[in-house]
């Protein structure tokens, strides 16, 4: 009797070792210490962590003056080689409002156009970045000024974000 009732127990050990998962070495679960009943999950894609990065970058913003003069040439970057839309390089327009300082992309095939102006202030720039689109989808023209916006502040653009 007592070797029955060993068998058995042994047997349902063996079958529950075997119904539950297992974390294995260098797994992911592993490395996150992530036990057997946790799963896993990704929030986001890379894609859409920088999409909503981008959303979030204000399009308006102080720039430090010792930085002004390589934002300045990053915003003439942009416009003169996404602005234009069709894939060959541009010129930037320059604007001039009173002591406002701006460039817009050129006229071209593209149904956006681009703004930025400076201006100022006792913190160094105070720069405004605006996108507008003739096709009347606002949300890919938010995209667009966040992407712009953040290129001249940080330096990163997401080129495989920006609505052509």
């Amino acid at each position: 009797m007592k070797t029955r009732t060993s068998l058995i127990v042994l047997s349902l050990l063996a079958l529950s070792g075997c119904s539950v998962e297992k974390v294995r070495d260098g797994s992911i679960a592993h490395l996150s210490h992530a036990n057997a009943f946790e799963k896993l999950e990704v929030a986001a894609t890379p894609e859409d962590q920088a999409r909503d990065e981008i959303l979030a970058a204000p399009t308006e913003f102080v720039v430090p003056i010792e930085q002004d003069r390589f934002a300045w040439e990053r915003a003439r970057f942009f416009l003169e080689n996404y602005g234009g839309g069709s894939g060959t390089p541009s010129n930037a327009v320059v604007k001039v409002v009173g002591s406002r300082r701006g460039l817009s992309s050129a006229p071209g095939p593209s149904p956006y156009t681009y703004e930025v102006f400076k201006d100022f202030s006792g913190e160094g720039y105070r720069y405004s970045v605006r996108c507008v689109t003739t096709n009347g989808d606002g949300s890919d023209a938010t995209l667009n000024a966040g992407n712009f916006a953040r290129f001249i502040r940080e330096g990163r653009l997401e080129v495989s974000l920006l609505v052509r």
